[in-house]
């Protein structure tokens, strides 16, 4: 869909009309016979049109649209255009080929990221800012900090609890050893042995 009309200032050549939507061409796309110009998004909803210039009936394909040329072009750049914002109170006017540059850090574009300036520093858009509380915003981060504290003491807790078990573990597997030495004279050999092989070593 193209720009509306009613966003430009003084009269838009006929020329630089999408036939299609009525609107100031935006992305412009040439048909290469009839060289008629239309939105890109307007031709490549090809279901809504039928594939026809509006203007003398000819067959318009999209594969074979071509970029309008340089003239239109500078055409469409300079005409002057009102801010998207202006609802919202942007009173900006400037050429079209700049617009996108404004909107991009237009301080009206709700969707533009602010940072509170109430202590906080939380960074949002300029809609949430609006409904946006300092304390309430802080309260949420310490009962996150103190949720995330407590998830990690209850992991230290478990791996201090599973440390505890294997050392009693190893604990009772010593003493078994201890009892077999005693039990069986040939395992105390063997120990010895293998334990002057490592000195050894």
């Amino acid at each position: 869909m193209g720009y509306d009309r009613a966003r430009f200032l003084g009269d838009v050549d006929e020329d630089l009309i999408c036939p299609i939507c009525r609107g100031v061409l935006e992305e412009p796309m040439q048909a290469p016979n009839c060289e008629h110009a239309f939105c890109n998004n307007c031709v490549s909803q090809g279901s809504s049109w039928q594939q026809t210039c509006p203007v003398d009936g000819s067959v318009v394909t999209v594969p074979h649209l071509r970029p309008i040329p340089r003239i239109m072009r500078n055409m469409l750049s300079k005409l002057q255009i009102t801010c998207d914002n202006a609802v919202a109170g942007c009173s900006a006017i400037l050429r079209l080929d700049s617009l996108m540059a404004h909107l991009t850090n237009c301080e009206h574009n709700p969707k533009c990221p602010l940072v509170c300036k109430h202590g906080c520093g939380l960074e949002m858009s300029k809609g949430e800012l609006s409904n946006h509380n300092c304390i309430k915003y802080l309260h949420s981060m310490v009962q996150q900090q103190e949720m995330h504290i407590a998830e990690l003491e209850k992991t230290s807790a478990q791996q201090k609890y599973q440390l505890a078990e294997q050392k009693r573990d190893i604990q009772l597997l010593k003493a078994y050893a201890q009892v077999l030495q005693k039990a069986n004279p040939s395992l105390r050999e063997m120990e010895e042995f293998s334990q002057h092989n490592e000195t050894l070593q």
